[in-house]
């Protein structure tokens, strides 16, 4: 094993992918004066990835939707892919999700349209180097703030990296003679993600008639074009206020559940308002907001209504569970790949 140190790093922008920005565990502690937290999506697989690369605090990464963007690399870093499958690639050679890899001075990372799930992450060792504001670099694209001068990559930017050491053992990567799958460490998907969403009703439940409750926990819902980083816009069976839909703004929180006027649910996601003045019926458990995120437009959603005690032990076994493949991730971080370059002709 030797530490390595990684200097003077960037990547310039080839291709910037469909929106791809920079994120970090968010803005927190600025809510009351206005400023949205933003951070990823899918937590679970922004943490993950810092783990896979050394990170011991959040710091930046890219997150990646639907498309994978195209990235040359200059000078010498580590990175590792979670979250959907873009079938990540490194030189034009596939590589797995949840492995470390280097990538040397005129590499060229990219990937596909995703296979599986919305969102990729790509982590960093050091993390990326932009100015932070409020202590963050998280990117909010509405408020023009954060990461990238406050907006998506775009071809021809040059983003560059922080300086960091790293303990590596460096392994020979190659298509024919390596099949490495983590299979502890691996993504959601298949079935687990058509789960139903588990959701703890608010105090504004009392809002809603027992048909509406009845149509939100028994009814599927269809996630609409209507979706982004802010929320995600549902279309089904209208859960049905008993006097209207507005109340006096209050606190809006990742996975809160507002129900205008026309009776279709919006889910609150990282890039949510601070304050909300739609009725919400409930909330979105921590737990189930990573399989939320990577959701497809037109896929199906159904809710299954649990008790705040349920939530809780729920939450402290997703925990635990979490801890563990950060855990392991971080063991896994020393063991980095590194992919030979190969010619066109090869492909």
């Amino acid at each position: 094993m030797a530490v390595s140190e990684y200097k003077n790093a960037f990547f310039e922008v080839v291709a910037p992918g469909m929106m791809t920005t920079v994120q970090d565990g968010g803005r927190v502690g600025f809510q009351q004066y206005g400023m949205p937290v933003a951070g990823p999506m899918d937590g679970e697989s922004y943490a993950i990835g810092q783990a896979l690369v050394g990170n011991t605090t959040p710091v930046g990464a890219l997150e990646c939707t639907v498309l994978s963007p195209t990235l040359k690399v200059k000078g010498t870093c580590i990175v590792a892919f979670t979250g959907a499958d873009m079938r990540p690639t490194i030189n034009n050679v596939e590589v797995p999700r949840y492995i470390p890899f280097v990538c040397h001075d005129g590499d060229v990372i990219s990937g596909s349209f995703s296979q599986c799930g919305v969102r990729m992450y790509i982590s960093f060792a050091g993390g990326i180097d932009v100015p932070e504001i409020n202590g963050s670099v998280a990117t909010h694209t509405k408020a023009n703030i954060g990461g990238f001068e406050g907006r998506p990559l775009a071809a021809g930017d040059e983003v560059h990296l922080k300086d960091c050491a790293h303990d590596t053992i460096i392994c020979d990567y190659t298509r024919e003679s390596n099949h490495l799958f983590n299979t502890v460490l691996f993504n959601r998907g298949g079935r687990e993600c058509h789960e139903p969403l588990r959701v703890v009703l608010g105090s504004q439940a009392k809002y809603f008639t027992e048909a509406g409750i009845r149509n939100f926990s028994n009814e599927l819902y269809t996630l609409t074009i209507q979706c982004d980083r802010m929320g995600f816009r549902l279309d089904g069976a209208p859960v049905e206020h008993i006097d209207g839909a507005d109340i006096i703004s209050d606190g809006a929180v990742f996975g809160s559940i507002q129900v205008p006027s026309d009776g279709n649910p919006i889910i609150l996601m990282a890039d949510r308002q601070t304050t909300g003045g739609y009725t919400k019926i409930g909330t979105v458990i921590t737990a189930d907001l990573p399989r939320l995120s990577q959701l497809p437009i037109g896929d199906g959603i159904t809710f299954d209504i649990v008790s705040v005690e349920e939530a809780q032990e729920l939450y402290r076994a997703y925990m635990q569970n979490l801890h563990s493949k950060i855990r392991l991730a971080f063991a896994q971080s020393t063991f980095v790949f590194s992919v030979r370059k190969i010619s066109v002709s090869e492909v």
